[in-house]
């Protein structure tokens, strides 16, 4: 849940979020594989051994972990936000064919969202330029959840989450049929949007923890991008390598 934060413009198989729809109840549960999974076409992984980029505001936290990069606000500190972001080749949005990443929610529950954000996970961010200039789009989990009338994530469990089937908001003036706004609502799907926009081209990918998140620990992990031709995995863990988890993962 990224609230007035996202201003800037600038694999084994597992459940993926389009999933969710049809078991709500119990298809949130979806531990972590490697990403040569069937479920997967092969793709180019990114290894990250630093936390270099990102870019935290406050008393924000990144740290790379066994299960990806660790992002943490602060409890009851609305300002807090922690970002991250990567140029990729433009491309048109139309060859645009998979959008996906993986995040595990570990705060625990403090029933004040004053003190801890029972909805907030990292948001995935998606950098466009349209006629009108450069863009952003931005995917937040609690607002698919929301159209399937899933909740709020759960903690301690890793979800994959599909970009693609939104719903996504801007904080954009330069995106068609999108008005921009500070968190939401979220309208659109990622099909939508390019429709609105036929030339649009996707120019970044990244992810963002924005304020008004207060008390959020969560991992984010397998990042991924792929278009027609090119397929990217932004990977942070320290417990994968060459297509095995080492010993000491944690679940």
């Amino acid at each position: 849940m990224s609230k007035k934060a996202n201003n800037f413009l600038p694999a084994p198989r597992r459940l993926t979020a389009a999933a969710l729809a049809l078991t709500a109840a119990t298809a949130l549960v979806a531990y972590a594989q490697p990403a040569s999974a069937s479920s997967h076409r092969p793709c180019a992984i990114v290894k990250h051994r630093s936390t270099a980029g990102v870019t935290t505001v406050g008393t924000a936290t990144a740290t790379l972990g066994a299960d990806g990069v660790r992002l943490t606000t602060a409890r009851s500190a609305n300002p807090d936000k922690v970002s991250w972001q990567t140029l990729v080749k433009p491309v048109l949005a139309a060859a645009v064919t998979e959008v996906s990443y993986e995040t595990m929610k570990l705060d625990s529950t403090a029933g004040d969202n004053n003190v801890v954000n029972d909805a907030a996970l990292p948001a995935y961010h998606i950098f466009v330029r349209t006629d009108a200039g450069a863009g952003v789009l931005i995917y937040e989990p609690y607002n698919y959840l929301a159209t399937i009338g899933g909740g709020n994530p759960q903690r301690g469990v890793r979800t994959e989450w599909n970009v693609l089937t939104g719903p996504l908001w801007t904080s954009s003036t330069t995106i068609a049929g999108l008005p921009k706004t500070a968190g939401g609502p979220a309208t659109k799907t990622f099909a939508q949007v390019v429709a609105d926009n036929p030339r649009m081209t996707v120019t970044g990918i990244g992810f963002g923890l924005g304020t008004y998140n207060a008390g959020v620990i969560a991992v984010l992990d397998e990042q991924r991008f792929a278009t027609t031709r090119t397929c990217s995995e932004h990977q942070w863990s320290t417990s994968f390598k060459n297509g095995r988890w080492w010993p000491g993962r944690t679940r």
